[in-house]
């Protein structure tokens, strides 16, 4: 029940990051598009000089969403684009709390409920197609269906992240479909804290069985999940 709780509300935050587009940086130095949180209505500062500072709730936030932030990834592979963005446990408290009347000590609690996993949305498009991504070079309506199967219950056997000689494999992973037009999936992926250490790099691998583009790597180098800014106001 408490998994499920905390994956309700994982579910919930996809919906708040796909509410408004923006662009983030490909790791080739392309701007593509993905999307960012409605907070993101002014600039903020990002890279190291914010991880020095102490700031608030919604500086928080928005720092998370920032085009050059660190803990947002974008690969390209012919057509495909991939992008990976880490889910901190003060995204997840601040989806929980943002309709209540909360303090910071409330916050700082509510974010310990998600302590225990990591989180990530791994998005899947492709910019230049039209209509749905699932769709894209489709062969057979019974093509159709064996994407959405991939996606709903094989993708997790795709998924894992190796750190030093370990692989580890997700401990949640769910295709979020949205019944709409679009030209992306998204999974929401989570790996307990337990097997993954999050002070140390690891490489997220994706084997891209739905567009057949092979393995797909996001290298995290250490620390880049743990020095994060300090949260001392609302």
């Amino acid at each position: 029940m408490r998994h499920y709780f905390k994956y309700s509300i994982f579910c919930s935050i996809l919906c708040l990051l796909v509410s408004c587009q923006g662009k983030i940086q490909d790791v080739t130095g392309e701007n593509v598009p993905t999307t960012e949180s409605s907070l993101l209505n002014s600039s903020t500062e990002s890279g190291e000089n914010i991880k020095k500072k102490n700031i608030s709730v919604s500086e928080f936030i928005r720092w998370c969403m920032d085009e050059q932030n660190e803990l947002n990834k974008t690969l390209s592979i012919s057509e495909a684009k991939y992008n990976l963005s880490y889910m901190p446990k003060e995204n997840l408290a601040y989806l929980e709390l943002k309709t209540e009347s909360y303090d910071l000590e409330k916050f700082k609690k509510t974010s310990d409920h998600y302590k225990d996993m990591i989180y990530f949305n791994l998005r899947i498009a492709v910019p230049e197609a039209e209509g749905e991504l699932l769709k894209y070079k489709l062969t057979s309506p019974a093509e159709y269906e064996q994407r959405i199967k991939y996606l709903s219950f094989g993708v997790q056997d795709d998924i894992f992240i190796t750190q030093g000689k370990d692989t580890i494999k997700p401990g949640l992973c769910q295709y979020e479909r949205i019944f709409e037009v679009a030209p992306y999936a998204t999974i929401q992926i989570a790996f307990d804290k337990k097997k993954l250490n999050p002070e140390e790099g690891f490489t997220f691998v994706y084997n891209d069985k739905l567009l057949e583009k092979g393995y797909v790597k996001f290298t995290y180098k250490t620390g880049q999940l743990v020095n994060l800014p300090n949260i001392t106001s609302l």
